[in-house]
């Protein structure tokens, strides 16, 4: 993780980002990597899908419809699906059962993990992040309990450098002091009671420095946050 941050950091455009993420997903064990900007066709930056089968996939009947992608949408922490997975899902619509199928056949893609991405403004409006496996569903989630966590900040880490280089815009940290030293606490391995120790407050005044610097990045969990903080340059490990 510590080699992918630091040649993350010292990518000089989009496309060298993007590489890579595909390939620490790779290393992982992953199958497919593809990073989208928007549920749109076109609307990716970096995928080892080929452009045919992400046509056919956008042109599905009732792809609005899709569950996955209003999870995305909504911001859910990390989607699970595929075509084991969806065996055991509810009330999922038929579109979403088809691709499953569809990326099963075309790309031996059995489960997958989706992570929502936010935009510039800390919206979630349909980016993302999504990494197949050929593991079949059981062994999948078994796998997800070990590094799920890595993929999520590796994950972040991509997609906001992209931004960054993208938008060719270095932005100023928006973070506090005391917030600053939180997160870096964390990202050198302190859990919370130890940074509560290490600044002599309580801990329940690190879960609220913790819940007003996620809601200054516009995330969810407190691994984006770092993620975020880390590309930045914010912090450092």
């Amino acid at each position: 993780m510590l080699n992918f941050v630091d040649e993350l950091g010292s990518s000089s455009n989009a496309f060298e980002a993007g590489q890579q993420f595909t390939k620490f997903a790779q290393a992982q064990g992953a199958s497919v990597v593809h990073m989208f900007m928007q549920t749109v066709p076109g609307g990716f930056r970096a995928t080892t899908l080929p452009s045919a089968l992400l046509d056919h996939e956008h042109a599905q009947a009732g792809l609005e419809g899709s569950k996955v992608i209003a999870q995305v949408k909504a911001g859910v922490s990390r989607v699970f699906w595929g075509v084991d997975l969806d065996k055991d899902a509810s009330n999922l619509p038929e579109v979403d059962r088809e691709i499953s199928r569809f990326r099963h056949d075309a790309c031996r893609q059995r489960s997958s993990v989706t992570f929502p991405m936010p935009d510039g403004g800390g919206r979630y409006s349909g980016a993302g992040v999504g990494i197949g496996f050929e593991d079949r569903g059981d062994a999948f989630l078994k796998n997800m309990d070990e590094i799920c966590g890595s993929l999520a900040v590796a994950s972040f880490a991509a997609h906001s450098r992209i931004q960054l280089l993208l938008s060719r815009e270095v932005k100023d940290s928006p973070l506090s002091k005391r917030q600053t030293e939180v997160l870096q606490l964390l990202a050198t391995g302190y859990q919370l009671g130890a940074i509560a120790d290490r600044l002599s407050i309580s801990d329940s005044t690190v879960n609220l420095h913790l819940s007003q610097l996620k809601k200054k990045l516009g995330t969810r969990t407190k691994e984006q946050a770092l993620a975020i903080a880390l590309t930045h340059g914010w912090i450092s490990i």
